[in-house]
């Protein structure tokens, strides 16, 4: 069995079967629906990829099931828990992106914007901050971080890349509505945008670092 060619589908199917719950009542036990395709994505970098990467990777995966958990329960009363969790989770997708980064210097064009779009996202949510503006800035210069550090991972911005900017526009759009102005469906649209960030990260990290021996058999 082809664990990194079956995985990507069953991702597929969790994080599809959780979105789709989310415009009915629910039922018990559906934010482990949610975790789970994080949990898989964990197991299967961190058994298929080399350690230097597979290791940072599980542990932020674990951490984003962690925090999907939180979200799931009451994005609003556990949402410090929820960051918390989530900037573990940028870190450690950070140290990953290391392993293969290009100095910072480079791929200014893909770089430069999102490192924009921080500052922006900031400066709109800087009045309704409050008690939350140290954890909120330390997360935001997180997310960004990850994001400029993936422009350099992949031989030339694609999944990971994308998949980063996504999760950076679905986390900015929990703040603008916990801080700045809550809007219709917020959830569903969070949530779509988040799973198919995870989900480009996910099959990219598995893309760029495929097993040579797989490689191999494609090439041949």
């Amino acid at each position: 069995m082809n664990v990194s060619r079956i995985s990507p589908a069953v991702f597929a199917f969790f994080g599809v079967t959780y979105w789709l719950s989310l415009w009915t009542p629910g039922f018990a036990g559906d934010w482990a629906v949610k975790a789970a395709p994080m949990l898989l994505a964990a197991g299967v970098l961190g058994a298929v990829l080399p350690a230097r990467f597979g290791v940072p990777m599980a542990i932020g995966f674990i951490a984003a099931a962690a925090g999907d958990i939180f979200l799931a329960l009451d994005r609003h009363a556990y949402l410090i828990q929820g960051l918390l969790c989530f900037l573990v989770t940028q870190v450690a997708y950070a140290a990953a992106f290391l392993g293969r980064g290009m100095a910072l210097g480079e791929r200014l064009e893909y770089r430069l914007p999102v490192t924009v779009y921080g500052a922006v996202l900031l400066a709109l949510m800087l009045p309704g901050l409050g008690s939350f503006m140290l954890p909120v800035f330390v997360y935001v210069s997180a997310l960004v971080a990850m994001t400029v550090l993936a422009a350099g991972f992949e031989s030339r911005p694609g999944r990971v890349y994308f998949g980063a900017v996504l999760f950076l526009i679905a986390d900015s759009l929990i703040g603008i509505d916990r801080f700045v102005a809550s809007f219709p469906f917020s959830e569903i649209v969070i949530v779509g945008i988040y799973t198919a960030a995870q989900f480009l990260i996910f099959t990219g990290m598995l893309r760029t670092l495929a097993p040579k021996s797989r490689q191999g058999k494609e090439q041949g």
